[in-house]
């Protein structure tokens, strides 16, 4: 993980250039747009995995198509284009994420999964005979990055999806059985960025 943020791609350092850029392309032909990502202190980035997107558009025609964009994993970034129109044509390229971004992003999604929560209502009988209602924790099931991280006996009530495949997990009730949950509805959000992570990631 990054510990400095100026090491960090800097969209205001990053330049790009059209190779082979002629005064007149013919339509059907490709374009070719070469991107040098730099950091902060301006120095090139010596390493891939930035998240790029580039346009091709004309703001006469209101017309525009995305390019496809490859990761050379030295730092630069091949984009073609294929020409559409007759006319003018302007080039846009934007960072989405920069590469380190783009590592906090996949660390969230396989260890945090359950950051945006749910919670599901049972509704029952309880054990002194009278109406119960509990509210636990639900999620969608994921590989060990969610509720069922926990692995204590029966943690959780598991509701599949026969069509789907798809499985939702609600932390078992305390007194009330899995098949007395009527509905569910948002939770929360947990914060389980660091300070250097939130950095990364502020627009």
């Amino acid at each position: 993980m990054v510990k400095d943020l100026s090491k960090s791609t800097a969209h205001t350092n990053t330049y790009f250039y059209i190779t082979e850029l002629q005064k007149h392309h013919t339509v059907g032909e490709e374009l070719h747009v070469t991107v040098v990502a730099r950091d902060f202190k301006r120095k090139p980035k010596q390493y891939g995995g930035d998240f790029f997107q580039a346009k091709l558009f004309s703001p006469k025609l209101k017309a525009s198509v995305f390019g496809e964009v490859t990761d050379l994993q030295n730092g630069s970034y091949s984009v073609r284009f294929l020409l559409p129109w007759e006319g003018e044509a302007w080039v846009a390229v934007r960072l989405i994420h920069s590469s380190e971004a783009v590592q906090v992003l996949k660390h969230q999604r396989q260890y945090n999964s359950d950051r945006v929560y749910f919670r599901g209502t049972f509704v029952g009988t309880g054990p002194n005979g009278t109406q119960l209602t509990e509210v636990m924790e639900c999620n969608a099931k994921w590989d060990r990055a969610g509720l069922e991280r926990m692995q204590k006996g029966k943690c959780c009530c598991e509701y599949p999806d026969p069509r789907t495949g798809e499985v939702w997990l609600c932390k078992r009730p305390q007194h009330l059985p899995c098949d007395t949950l009527v509905y569910h509805m948002m939770g929360r959000y947990r914060k389980c960025l660091n300070h250097m992570d939130a950095k990364l990631l502020d627009k």
